[in-house]
């Protein structure tokens, strides 16, 4: 039994590089941390669709240590620094994503950057028609919202949603649970829905 779930776990791994290797770029030592018991398997966690049909518009540096579900569309590009950690992050991307390095993000955090539907309800009851139809070469789709920029040293807590247009800052905090529609300055805590400031971060 453990010789079939190894074959079938190392059928499972060379499929999915090949589909990594298609749509994004790493750099060195990419889910290799030896808090991991098996590379292959955590690697299995990093699932992406890049809608882009272009590998260099999805770049993680140096030392990430990840599990994500990432889908990026046309327009979009995602930029990830060194030494970050995701605990299963959601990513829903139409623009430009940075992320510094030395971040941390807790399970169930999603970064979000579109509106997606129209805000009339005439358009949406459209759109509802297309998706049944034509899902997703949606006519009626709209990628409001705008870039995130997540700065150095962020820790990003959990089940935390951070929508498009927000620039936060270095070493900030966003504690779980919050809702980030506006920038959040460096070294500040934020937390509620919205995300407003509560204190700062120890230096």
């Amino acid at each position: 039994m453990n010789f079939l779930r190894l074959l079938l776990l190392r059928m499972s791994y060379r499929k999915h590089m090949k589909i990594l290797n298609k749509n994004c770029i790493w750099g060195e030592d990419f889910c290799n941390s030896k808090m991991y018991l098996d590379r292959k398997s955590q690697l299995l966690n990093v699932k992406i669709s890049n809608r882009t049909n272009c590998r260099e518009n999805i770049r993680f540096g140096n030392y990430n240590n990840i599990s994500c579900n990432i889908t990026l569309n046309k327009f979009g590009r995602i930029s990830v620094g060194d030494y970050v950690f995701m605990n299963f992050v959601q990513m829903r991307i139409d623009h430009d994503l940075k992320i510094g390095s030395h971040c941390m993000f807790g399970p169930s955090v999603v970064l979000w950057d579109t509106d997606n539907h129209p805000l009339s309800a005439s358009k949406r009851h459209t759109q509802c028609e297309e998706i049944a139809k034509e899902f997703p070469l949606l006519k009626s789709y709209e990628a409001d919202g705008g870039h995130i920029v997540i700065g150095n040293d962020v820790w990003v807590g959990m089940g935390a949603l951070i929508l498009g247009g927000v620039t936060i800052g270095d070493g900030a905090i966003i504690a779980a649970r919050s809702v980030v529609t506006k920038n959040v300055e460096p070294y500040t805590i934020v937390a509620g829905i919205p995300a407003r400031r509560i204190g700062e971060v120890p230096q």
